[in-house]
């Protein structure tokens, strides 16, 4: 009966990794949305925890695009027909194509931000419509993550979408995970003191106790953008 109850364990926590997948959706994002512990979400995905029936019940009422056969039984589809989002129905999905920052353009982005850069010369990535929002004239750009200093909200290989923030307003930015260009830097950080306006700095915070913090002079400062949503995100 234990080995019945492991592979039991095992099979669901597998299928449950692979609606993940298909939504696009983080253990981090899950758990804010079910106002749960995302350590909770982190240990059922890797194995070490089974979920409840009332946890697999708040996903499915949360995420109803998610067929309840395949996270219960292992009948596909993962996403039922007709569902307006979800990678397996990209193909059909109504995406908007916002340019993309890949970790290997990282350098490039800012040698060229502040002298003729131009959007169209990046590379797109396929957002759905849902997701945009309001966001398609914020001058939207897709982000990916290098490095795990912002753990475990935005893991490494992460893709975020952001809008830019027009230098008037980068005084009253705070509390928030911004992209932001200084010097011959490109980092995302999670601003937590802004004094721009007293100070002529601003200090950035890693969410990895790891990945400390740096002040920034505001003469150094050259482009600011919001991470406003994860639009992808690996599952350990």
């Amino acid at each position: 009966m234990k080995t019945s109850d492991q592979d039991v364990s095992e099979s669901i926590h597998v299928r449950l990794k692979q609606v993940f997948e298909a939504l696009g959706l983080t253990a981090y994002q899950a758990a804010k949305e079910l106002e749960e512990n995302s350590s909770k979400f982190y240990n059922i995905l890797n194995g070490r925890a089974k979920p409840s029936y009332d946890t697999v019940m708040a996903l499915l009422d949360k995420y109803p695009q998610v067929s309840a056969d395949f996270v219960l039984r292992g009948i596909r589809p993962i996403v039922q027909e007709g569902s307006s989002n979800g990678k397996m129905l990209a193909g059909g999905a109504d995406l908007i194509e916002v340019p993309f920052v890949p970790i290997k353009f990282h350098a490039s982005f800012v040698e060229t931000y502040t002298e003729g850069f131009r959007y169209q010369d990046l590379e797109t990535y396929g957002v759905p419509s849902t997701v945009m929002h309001d966001y398609a004239r914020k001058e939207p750009v897709i982000i990916e993550i290098s490095g795990n200093s912002m753990t475990p909200q935005l893991p490494d290989g992460a893709k975020v979408l952001a809008v830019n923030v027009d230098k008037g307003d980068w005084v009253y930015q705070g509390g928030g995970v911004f992209a932001v260009v200084y010097r011959d830097f490109f980092v995302v950080k999670r601003i937590r003191d802004n004094e721009l306006l007293t100070k002529k700095q601003l200090t950035l915070h890693s969410d990895n106790p790891n990945g400390g913090s740096v002040t920034v002079k505001s003469g150094d400062l050259r482009g600011l953008w919001r991470v406003v949503s994860i639009v992808a995100a690996p599952v350990d």
